[in-house]
């Protein structure tokens, strides 16, 4: 491999996101438009917090699968809250406070009983959603207005756009200065790089593991938030299949599954361009099964560009 072609093969997965994001604004007419721009951040505020929280567990070598039955259990408990009349703000406390205890669970049983974290989080999962549906007895909880606040529209130069879009990019800032700024943050990325090392050097990284499946739940907690603040029901399904939507925002920008690499600003972005693209397919008038296998498609190519980056530079 030629020398002088690395550093761009190193860039890779991110020129395809650049790459992908131009395609898609260009490829259906009046989609570059303050309406269906404000839609498509609002749209993606809810799995962009979760791929926020799976970019802590990521980069810092771990996995999480359990974030769609987290929210789950978490939006049965608000449900049940609610309904028995907690006000709103207790309500958010306890469903934030609830992820955490759910995240420190998988971190606990990777970092101190040393599960696989692949394993850890498939059984969370399952428990998780059981447990959901014995909290609701199988029922929905519907009319849930403790969250409706966040709903609300705000103006952001002349454009409107809901509170939790606005919330989404302020969490995106703030999570990205905390993973890039601080000492915190410089020790996630040497856990995923070499743990081993990272421990050698004085990291205490049985803590540092349970603190990002902790920030991976509180995530969940508030992506939960977020997702009763808009559809008011909650339902033992509620978010199935969110956790691979976070896995996958995250893998299209450029956080790599073998830990140590990637942004909070890659994963975003990479889940604003799956939820451009899904806007695109639904604009452009194509049957609903083109979106999972596009979307899909998507994830492999990325992740197949992220396998290569990283061959290449061992080589």
């Amino acid at each position: 491999m030629n020398p002088s072609l690395r550093p761009l093969l190193k860039r890779l997965p991110q020129l395809l996101l650049v790459l992908g994001a131009l395609a898609v604004m260009f490829r259906t007419e009046n989609f570059l438009t303050a309406p269906t721009l404000t839609s498509i951040l609002t749209q993606a505020s809810i799995v962009g917090v979760l791929a926020i929280g799976q970019a802590f567990v990521l980069v810092g070598g771990g996995f999480d699968l359990s974030q769609g039955s987290m929210m789950a259990l978490t939006a049965a408990v608000a449900g049940l809250l609610a309904q028995r009349g907690c006000p709103s703000a207790a309500v958010a406390t306890l469903v934030l406070a609830l992820g955490a205890v759910l995240g420190s669970v998988n971190g606990l049983m990777v970092a101190a009983v040393r599960t696989n974290p692949f394993v850890t989080t498939l059984s969370t999962l399952l428990i998780y959603r059981g447990a959901a549906f014995i909290a609701l007895d199988g029922q929905p909880i519907s009319n849930i207005r403790a969250f409706q606040a966040i709903d609300t529209g705000v103006n952001v130069g002349g454009t409107y756009l809901l509170l939790r879009g606005v919330l989404f990019l302020g969490l995106t800032v703030a999570a990205w200065l905390i993973l890039r700024q601080t000492v915190f943050g410089q020790h996630v990325y040497a856990l995923g790089g070499n743990a081993e090392a990272a421990r050698l050097a004085g990291v205490r990284t049985s803590r540092l593991k349970v603190a990002t499946f902790v920030l991976s739940g509180m995530a969940a907690g508030l992506a939960t938030i977020f997702f009763l603040s808009w559809v008011r029901v909650a339902k033992p399904d509620t978010a199935s299949g969110y956790e691979l939507d976070s896995i996958a925002a995250c893998v299209v920008g450029g956080v790599s599954l073998q830990g140590g690499r990637g942004s909070i600003l890659g994963a975003a972005a990479g889940c604003l361009l799956l939820q451009a693209l899904r806007t695109q397919i639904t604009m452009s008038g194509s049957p609903e099964e083109y979106r999972t296998f596009i979307t899909g498609l998507v994830i492999l190519v990325f992740a197949a560009a992220d396998a290569l980056a990283r061959r290449n530079e061992r080589d």
